[in-house]
């Protein structure tokens, strides 16, 4: 007996309620021939209802990675439960998607196989990340990169490390692999391992017992805790001391720790994005990083390429940061002149990506016009010739006072004199050019 009235037992009522669906849906016959999908499947994959029906379920999902390792539609294999398995499909042009797919039997009115149907769930759109959480590419190496993010996040790794400059957005690249991926509904949680003090490092990352030391007045769950069953973000992680490095080894490598002054282990599900501006190899080799730490973090990899070598960026990130400068100062700036665009792609970025915001955002709040022009920009980028003499300005008088000191063996009173300023002018002066 059918489960609908009369009046709804029509094709054309079960298309409109396919079409209603919010996931993708595909239908296929024993052969693995597609006979059937709804409209999301046609924004999904692009293309019309008329040129995926009639083809092969191969032809359509071309699957980069898949988890578990098996058949991408294993539902005519699955005669009492649906197989349910993520995917990273290859929907042509150069893009991916980062899906849940969940297949299953479908039975004529006879009992007889008469195919299976998928149902997709679209992750990448589901949970797109923030504004705040979106890398900027247009250059083929930080494309290969997001590239490269995309399968990592599909993976089952569970320890990443970021390389690269200060500024280059590897906090972006930690919360695009934790957002593309299946712990996305869980916590990412953010550390600078350098902004805690080594004393209170210990406590905050692994929580502590009541009674653990002396100001342990109450159970304290600690960072790792916090995050379980999501990501955990170590930023610098090269700023670790070396006593709690052995310890984030065991975490790492057996997803087990215990809090300071426990006794019991605490079982963890979480993955671990480490990110640093160092080189960990020097470190290792110096000794101020323990070389199995190095090698359990490096098991994945990737290094973000500074903004000076990836400068097809550079005009679209500063579009980006003005709409949100506009948003964020209510005001109407739709770009920037040629000639300072110019400029931004012409400047070396020492401070990177970081540096070209703060450049938009002052250009945004001194600009009257429309469009930013160099004027608006810092001295160092719209007056480069000048920041240059300027600079070695500074580094002939820090070479000098430096001298001074050297000289009268740190005495400031003989080192002032010999310069003919005053004690407090040459403490001055020590404080400007960042002299101990």
């Amino acid at each position: 007996m059918s489960k609908l009235a009369p009046s709804w037992q029509k094709t054309s009522v079960f298309e409109a309620v396919f079409d209603q669906l919010c996931d993708a849906l595909v239908l296929y016959d024993p052969e693995f021939r597609i006979t059937g999908v709804n409209r999301p499947a046609e924004e999904l994959f692009g293309k019309t209802a008329k040129e995926m029906v009639g083809s092969y379920c191969h032809e359509i999902f071309r699957s980069v990675t898949s988890r578990p390792e098996c058949r991408a539609l294993l539902g005519l294999e699955k005669a009492c439960q649906a197989a349910q398995q993520t995917l990273c499909l290859d929907i042509g042009h150069g893009l991916e998607r980062l899906v849940v797919m969940r297949t299953c039997q479908v039975f004529d009115e006879g009992g007889q196989l008469a195919g299976g149907s998928a149902n997709i769930h679209d992750i990448a759109e589901r949970t797109s990340p923030p504004h705040q959480h979106t890398v900027i590419a247009e250059s083929p190496g930080m494309l290969e990169i997001l590239k490269l993010v995309r399968r990592i996040a599909a993976s089952e790794a569970v320890t990443i490390l970021l390389e690269g400059e200060s500024g280059t957005g590897k906090d972006l690249i930690a919360k695009t692999l934790h957002y593309q991926s299946l712990r996305q509904a869980g916590p990412f949680i953010a550390v600078n391992c350098a902004a805690i003090p080594a004393t209170l490092l210990e406590s905050e990352l692994f929580g502590h017992e009541k009674g653990a030391f002396t100001d342990a007045r109450t159970q304290k769950r600690g960072i790792f805790e916090l995050a379980d069953r999501g990501t955990l973000y170590l930023d610098e992680i090269g700023e670790i001391p070396l006593i709690l490095q052995a310890k984030l080894l065991r975490v790492l490598e057996e997803q087990t720790f215990r809090r300071l002054g426990g006794l019991a282990d605490i079982q963890l599900d979480l993955r671990v994005v480490a990110a640093t501006n160092k080189n960990l190899r020097e470190a290792v080799k110096q000794k101020a990083f323990r070389q199995d730490l190095y090698f359990r973090l490096n098991v994945i990899q990737m290094t973000i390429p500074p903004l000076r070598d990836r400068r097809e960026d550079i005009p679209t990130l500063a579009q980006v940061f003005i709409e949100h400068y506009n948003r964020k100062f209510k005001n109407s700036i739709q770009g920037l002149t040629g000639f300072a665009t110019q400029l931004l792609l012409s400047y070396d970025w020492p401070g990177n990506v970081r540096e070209l915001r703060n450049a938009i955002e002052r250009g945004m709040i001194l600009e009257e016009s429309t469009l930013i022009t160099s004027a608006s920009l810092p001295v160092a980028i719209s007056h480069p010739a000048e920041q240059a003499r300027f600079t070695a300005l500074l580094e002939s008088e820090r070479l000098l006072v430096g001298r001074a000191l050297e000289q009268t063996s740190g005495n400031q009173t003989q080192a002032a004199r010999l310069l003919r300023l005053t004690r407090d002018q040459l403490r001055y002066k020590k404080r400007k050019l960042s002299l101990p």
